[in-house]
């Protein structure tokens, strides 16, 4: 089976970065769960530490939307410094998980990926999960990173892959065409496998490592997955969208069309997530 080819990492609309600042703080409190989809995939990213011998003194979280990361961090590394940037204010306004008075505490800043108001080398491991895709411009924010990491030193990440959410796309893509003549970026373009490794080896990094993991989450009708995305803060965040409303039964029209394509034996339908974990290291060189 061949791969996907190599994707253009600058979307071709650009995103509304305050359309999307303003859902992430909607669903910030929301997310703030041990038991949801995002924690859930971050401790599968923590989990991948084991395998890695570091004792980090300064962490750098970059896109913690609900600092869930963040205390993680802290109590596996207590006498760490960590810090937690994402563009959400919310999130730097928010208190972090109870300690006594003598224990450290994770430190939270509104910042960019792409920007980072760090000095060169500051940090010991960079981690991020589920956040990077939705950067501007990825391979700014790839360089960035690197700049902040220390001499060999670690980056560790999770992004969404190009097959996520394949199938709700497709769908929206035969409506768009019926209705407009032409499909709708709704989103930022996702890496494929080959080009994220392809990127993190353009970025400077050294011995660069990515896996997939697909996920098959079915669910029981399109307002619940709707639902589901609203409340981790995606959507079409994108500055150019379809203009005028949708029009009586647009949604009738998208479920039909999934549940003709895509309804499964049980009777729910097909949902997949594409998870794509890589990790790298910055050389010895500054």
């Amino acid at each position: 089976m061949t791969e996907d080819p190599t994707l253009e990492f600058h979307p071709r609309t650009p995103l509304d970065e305050r359309r999307l600042g303003r859902a992430w703080q909607r669903a910030a409190a929301g997310m703030a769960s041990e038991e949801g989809l995002l924690a859930r995939i971050g401790q599968q990213l923590m989990e991948r530490l084991d395998e890695i011998r570091l004792t980090p003194a300064r962490v750098l979280v970059v896109g913690d939307r609900t600092g869930l990361m963040a205390d993680r961090l802290q109590k596996r590394w207590p006498r760490a410094e960590i810090c937690a940037a994402a563009r959400v204010e919310w999130l730097a306004r928010s208190p972090s998980s109870r300690r006594l008075p003598w224990q450290r505490r994770p430190w939270h800043l509104v910042a960019e990926p792409h920007r980072l108001p760090f000095a060169r080398g500051r940090f010991d491991l960079v981690i991020s999960s589920m956040a990077l895709h939705w950067s501007r411009d990825l391979p700014a924010a790839l360089r960035e990173m690197r700049r902040v990491l220390a001499p060999d030193r670690l980056l560790l990440f999770t992004v969404a892959g190009a097959g996520t959410l394949q199938e709700l796309h497709s769908c929206l893509a035969r409506m768009d065409q019926e209705r407009h003549g032409h499909g709708w970026v709704r989103g930022p373009e996702l890496p494929s496998l080959s080009g994220l490794g392809e990127l993190l080896a353009a970025s400077g990094f050294v011995l660069p490592v990515v896996d997939r993991d697909r996920i098959p989450l079915p669910v029981p009708d399109l307002p619940f997955l709707l639902q589901q995305l609203r409340a981790l803060g995606a959507g079409n965040h994108m500055r150019q969208r379809p203009a005028g409303l949708l029009g009586k039964g647009y949604f009738k029209r998208l479920e039909d069309a999934y549940q003709a394509s895509y309804r499964l034996a049980d009777g729910r339908l097909a949902c997949t997530l594409e998870l794509l974990f890589g990790h790298a290291w910055k050389g010895g060189a500054s």
